[in-house]
């Protein structure tokens, strides 16, 4: 049985969204590796290690839409390690390192692996910043091959202070006036410093051994395998999950490294863009017209358009022998060679505008256009070097683009080739307008801050305040946006541009973001306001729950204005919990992330998973099945509410199914909910 398109998207998605989170790790996975070898374990345990903080972080941005920073990702994964550690002889320094007691070894491997300040490791190991010295002076002093070396006790305090130049002035004068005259101090502090060096050294230098990755591919292929298995009974949760559906989002590498870019099929029923005719009757932009032909099929790069937000380049594509309409592989179809030298390396998914297709007449020929970072600053005379190398037949059939993701990729007609380009770009300035409105959303504090004006896209910048009691649960809220309206037209929202958060004139109170539409670079701005279409938060309402085999099923919790209501485990079905979350009047949640104890805890490398079932609601409460999603209208702005209405939890390790460990307490740290919104407000441009 084929699988539903929705169901395609999202696994597509998955897998892409995936490969981001990959990403993070691929450039620690160095550091890492030593770590865990650091920890005594050995390959396989790494491997399987990194597998479960890939998934844990993978999952989390599924259902909270937040990242770990790099100091979280690193403590995670050491406390996965810290399960499996054991010594290890040998005179290296993973092997030294093993030997040592746990706090002297978390204290090395924050500061001198990870590079962590000693204040951030205060944190991270909660003790005064002296214990956390004094840790580390025993793990040099364990490390280090001269344990006949004393020096002074009363100056041993002093060492990573002055070594790391933190020393307090008086105390510097003081302590080198010492080392100046004793002898002991002076070989002692020498060798100390030495072994420290040859430590950071160590790590700044660690590599991954040849077979590993292979193992660690081995461990995420099978998971994939699994999930795409259980895709067809899975459905979309969290907010981040439903929006991402809806954006199609994929990524690639590029040659050098990992990289992504939007890609739309645009401009499909005119022969010019009107946008790409303002453009060159405004001087911004010039008719390129580069061409390259291979396996008869003909790519012609009409023009680049570049600003502070995206460079959009127009192409066609034109199959010169076989009448076939050919669109780019989005996954592998394309590389840009100079990627990081001339554009700004944000981090980009893929986007597929829906369309119409080519008129029957023109089947031969598609256009589109391709989005990609800004030109960077610094650069002058900028040349982008793209290259296509794989095309997708699109069939008579088709009606929209995102039709090519109900087809089984498998039996996708692929036409290899190499069309390559060095295309001039040249960045344009845009026109900023100051805001500064203080507004609320559904009692959510919002200020609006500026308005840029750019040839390919309009960008609104606002903030959202998330201030919060220190020790409070997190909120995590997000705005999504129908328009921008002025009087002689709309301004629907853009994904092509992406949805970005950005730092200018951030604050401990208020999170920048950025949503972009379409162009009203050549529009007069009369009587201009923003419609709002969505509110998505994360409620952090907190509920602990055991389940109680002594007392009769099923087993209600009220949470959220609602219940979950706990049935009487299937004694077919060892190990597996089932929780059905019934749709009152007074719901308040749409889904809830439900974590067992073993989860929360880390024990182990346990992992819950199992099968998920939701409803729809669109904006007028009418409840739908996912096949029958209107994707025109979910572009537009109408996204529908998920509702979890039935859930299910089985415990796993090493990847396969572990019936015997059977969860018994639940932890839930909070809820999503979906607001439809029915406001605009003016924009009232401020002065200069």
């Amino acid at each position: 049985m084929e699988m539903p398109a929705a169901s395609r998207h999202e696994m597509g998605m998955e897998v892409q969204e995936l490969n981001k989170t990959l990403m993070i790790f691929r450039q620690m996975e160095p550091l890492l590796y030593a770590i865990g070898r650091s920890h005594g374990c050995g390959d396989e345990e790494i491997a399987r290690v990194l597998f479960n903080c890939i998934f844990m972080l993978h999952d989390q941005k599924k259902k909270h839409g937040r990242e770990k920073d790099r100091t979280a990702l690193i403590v995670s994964f050491m406390k996965e390690c810290r399960g499996t550690t054991r010594p290890v002889e040998g005179d290296e320094f993973p092997s030294v390192i093993s030997r040592m007691k746990e706090s002297e070894r978390e204290a090395v491997l924050l500061v001198y692996g990870a590079g962590l300040s000693l204040e951030a490791v205060s944190s991270v190991m909660k003790k005064p910043e002296d214990e956390v010295k004094e840790d580390l002076f025993r793990g040099i002093r364990f490390i280090r091959e001269h344990p006949d070396v004393e020096g002074c006790p009363e100056y041993h305090r002093l060492y990573v202070d002055y070594l790391e130049r933190s020393i307090e002035r008086t105390e510097k004068v003081a302590f080198e006036m010492h080392i100046h005259q004793c002898t002991g101090c002076q070989e002692d502090l020498a060798t100390f410093q030495e072994t420290l060096l040859e430590l950071r050294e160590f790590f700044e230098q660690s590599h991954v051994p040849e077979g590993f990755r292979l193992k660690l591919d081995g461990l995420i292929d099978t998971e994939l395998d699994t999930r795409k298995k259980k895709n067809k009974k899975r459905k979309r949760t969290g907010i981040i999950a439903l929006v991402a559906a809806f954006l199609l989002l994929f990524t690639g590498f590029m040659t050098d490294g990992f990289a992504s870019i939007y890609y739309t099929y645009a401009d499909w029923k005119n022969d010019e863009d009107p946008l790409l005719r303002e453009f060159y009757q405004s001087g911004i932009g010039e008719r390129l017209n580069l061409t390259a032909e291979d396996n008869g099929v003909k790519i012609t790069i009409k023009t680049a358009i570049a600003d502070e937000i995206q460079t959009l380049v127009y192409y066609e594509i034109e199959d010169m022998e076989k009448d076939r309409r050919l669109m780019v592989d989005t996954e592998s179809g394309f590389s840009i060679e100079n990627q990081f030298d001339v554009l700004d390396g944000e981090d980009r998914g893929v986007y597929i505008d829906e369309g119409e297709m080519t008129p029957k007449e023109e089947t031969h020929v598609q256009k589109g256009t391709l989005s990609l970072p800004t030109v960077a600053d610094d650069v002058k005379d900028a040349v982008v070097k793209l290259t296509f190398s794989q095309l997708i037949t699109m069939s008579p059939d088709m009606k929209t683009p995102f039709d090519i993701y109900a087809v089984n990729r498998e039996v996708l007609e692929l036409t290899q080739g190499e069309w390559s380009f060095e295309i001039p770009v040249e960045k344009h300035e845009s026109r900023v307008m100051k805001l500064n409105q203080e507004i609320e959303v559904e009692g959510l504090p919002v200020r609006l801050d500026e308005l840029i004006i750019a040839p390919t896209t309009t960008g609104l910048r606002y903030s959202i305040r998330e201030e919060q009691e220190e020790g409070e649960p997190f909120s995590y809220y997000r705005l999504i946006f129908d328009s921008i309206k002025i009087k002689d037209g709309t301004a629907s929202a853009n994904w092509f541009s992406g949805w970005s958060v950005y730092e200018e004139d951030r604050s401990d109170e208020w999170s920048g973001y950025e949503q972009n539409f379409k162009s009203l670079y050549f529009e007069k701005l009369t009587d201009p306001e923003v419609v709002f279409s969505t509110l998505q938060m994360h409620v952090p309402e907190e509920l602990t729950f055991k389940i109680d085999s002594t007392k009769p099923f099923p087993q209600v919790h009220e949470y959220g204005g609602g219940s979950i209501v706990v049935e009487e485990p299937s004694k077919d079905r060892p190990g597996e919990v089932t929780m059905k979350m019934p749709l009152t009047d007074n719901r308040d949640f749409d889904t809830v992330y439900i974590m067992s104890k073993e989860e929360s805890e880390g024990s182990g490398d346990f992992r819950n998973d199992g099968a998920m079932e939701s409803v729809y609601l669109d904006r007028n409460g009418k409840e739908f099945q996912e096949e029958d999603w209107d994707y025109e209208k979910v572009m537009k702005g109408n996204y529908p509410r998920s509702l979890t209405v039935e859930q299910s939890f089985k415990m796993f390790k090493q990847g396969k199914p572990a019936p015997d460990l059977i969860p018994t307490e639940f932890i839930i740290d909070g809820y999503e909910k979906t607001v439809f919104l029915d406001q605009s407000v003016p924009l009232k441009f401020k002065n200069k």
